[in-house]
């Protein structure tokens, strides 16, 4: 007779809550080469850095549908349409004082003005939040037409932890919101103060990513904000300081929910060279087909930051983790589905997105597009580690929806652990494809090996705060063990298989700390389980 101890009872109902198989397996067997392949070439010099609307976008266009093709799966392009502006000199000055363009500001100028010139009344508008989810209102209905605001990155909850998710940044703390926002009171321009720790990255960041060709959709322009920019802290505080206005005591009026919108009591004059073009790009789209009529939509963008002509020495942004290697992640998993043939309850679509880099373009068009009820959930992935094997999981999002536990039981029979992602003050969650899905009442995560490797190294961080993220030094590199993207794929297709098994439809579970929008694009009340 055989005895089962607790500890093998407790593997084996592991095994059979993963549905530990034969798919899982494939993952395992995974070549070093097909696990390099999609990475080295997205990355590749000859693909420019894979902006949208230039060759090496195109070429990543057709090369992700082809690559679906192969793998005998329907594919298609969805265009879309973008406008893009792009300056080649910007003053901003005040009191005869100018400042150095890319040094001291970015920004972006959205009409088809080769020249222009924007002067307004300075208004310092707190953090540019209003939302009745903490009962939070910086501009209390104030008429700004036609001013230039100033406002501050992040979110109260960074400085008073009581308040909003304490140090964890919301969807209200991103700069993103901060500019839609403004667009609805009539500004002329928005001013975002840049520092490092509210921001969570540095100036270089904000640099490289706003000196080039900003990218809109057309609807997004439809208001009368015409500058959108960035402007660095210690060059604020110094043009502030030349008419004894304090910064920081403004920042601490801004910490009150009695914040009015502040008049400073002098003008700003914005100038510059700008050039604009319309564009279209496309994401691609594949599906495998489901009985249930509904499915799981696997993301990932295929675009990155191009180049940058200005720079000395290299130029290129190849974007091998940003984000070569997710793409590699999501067309891995085509392709063991693929191959596999088996019949499926929620079909599978793989979602390689356009202009993720420019605000999320793509998956927002996709999605405003879709069906909603068809939509079981997004499994996006986004930078996915090439390192070292990790010892964890995370799904960012995760805490929202029934879908973290379902990760948490698949990276448990695949000996993993589970941790939620340690980056919380860098609103990443907000900052990738998930999101739109999130955004439009539809589960999503994003998935990954985690951050607790083997040798103790917190890969995924360094990436992202160590100088690599949104630079030229993102590059492809064949010594890679490429053992945690190879875990990131077996963890999506064990959670596949684990949605289709149980034919469980993933929900909501906590409260939603973003708006989330109708079918028609218009913002409801936030849910609330």
């Amino acid at each position: 007779m055989r005895i089962i101890t607790f500890a093998t009872l407790g593997i084996l109902c592991l095994t059979w809550i993963s549905g530990a198989s034969d798919l899982q397996d494939r993952c395992d067997k995974l070549s070093q080469g097909q696990l390099q392949s999609v990475i080295e070439f997205l990355a590749a010099d000859v693909l420019e850095g894979r902006a949208p609307g230039t060759r090496g976008g195109e070429l990543a266009e057709i090369y992700m549908h082809s690559l679906f093709k192969q793998l005998g799966l329907k594919s298609r392009f969805q265009p879309f349409t973008l406008h893009g502006f792009q300056l080649s000199a910007l003053n901003v000055s005040a009191w005869g004082r100018e400042l150095l363009f890319l040094e001291d500001t970015v920004g972006s100028y959205t009409r088809a003005e080769n020249q222009f010139s924007i002067e307004g009344d300075v208004v310092f508008a707190g953090f540019g939040i209003r939302t009745s989810l903490w009962e939070w209102d910086d501009y209390k209905k104030t008429d700004l037409r036609g001013k230039i605001l100033l406002v501050r990155v992040n979110d109260p909850g960074l400085f008073i932890p009581q308040i909003f998710d304490g140090s964890t940044l919301t969807y209200f703390g991103r700069w993103i919101y901060k500019i839609e926002e403004a667009a609805k009171t009539g500004a002329a321009a928005i001013l975002l103060i840049h520092t490092t720790p509210t921001a969570g990255y540095d100036w270089q960041v904000v640099k490289n990513s706003w000196s080039g060709e900003e990218l809109y959709l057309p609807a997004s322009l439809e208001n009368d904000l015409k500058f959108r920019g960035w402007i660095r802290e210690p060059s604020l505080k110094s043009l502030l300081a030349e008419n004894k206005i304090d910064l920081e005591k403004l920042y601490r009026k801004s910490l009150s929910r009695k914040f009015r919108p502040m008049d400073l009591g002098f003008k700003i004059r914005i100038s510059g060279r700008n050039s604009s073009r319309q564009l279209r790009t496309r994401n691609v789209i594949a599906e495998i087909p489901g009985s249930s009529g509904k499915s799981i939509v696997l993301s990932a963008h295929i675009d990155h930051l191009g180049r940058d002509d200005q720079l000395e020495g290299d130029q290129i942004f190849n974007g091998a983790i940003d984000n070569g290697s997710a793409v590699a992640a999501m067309a891995l998993i085509a392709r063991i589905f693929a191959d596999a043939g088996k019949e499926l309850h929620y079909g599978l679509t793989f979602l390689a997105c356009q202009a993720e880099e420019a605000g999320l373009l793509g998956s927002k068009y996709f999605v405003a597009n879709s069906k909603r009820e068809e939509i079981a959930a997004n499994i996006n992935f986004e930078s996915t580690p090439v390192w070292e094997k990790s010892l964890d999981a995370f799904a960012a999002g995760g805490r929202y929806s029934t879908l973290e536990e379902a990760v948490r039981l698949v990276a448990a029979a695949q000996g993993l652990g589970y941790s939620r992602f340690s980056l919380t003050d860098q609103g990443l969650f907000y900052r990738s494809d998930q999101f739109p899905f999130a955004q439009a009442g539809i589960p999503a995560i994003w998935l990954s090996a985690g951050e607790k490797f083997a040798s103790g190294r917190n890969h995924i961080a360094e990436f992202f705060k160590g100088g690599t993220y949104h630079t030229v030094k993102d590059e492809y590199n064949p010594a890679w063990e490429l053992e945690s993207l190879r875990q990131t794929v077996k963890l999506a297709v064990g959670l596949i298989e684990h949605l289709n098994r149980t034919r469980e439809l993933p929900r909501w579970k906590a409260r939603l700390t973003f708006p989330v929008q109708n079918p028609e694009g218009k913002s409801v009340k936030t849910i609330n389980k």
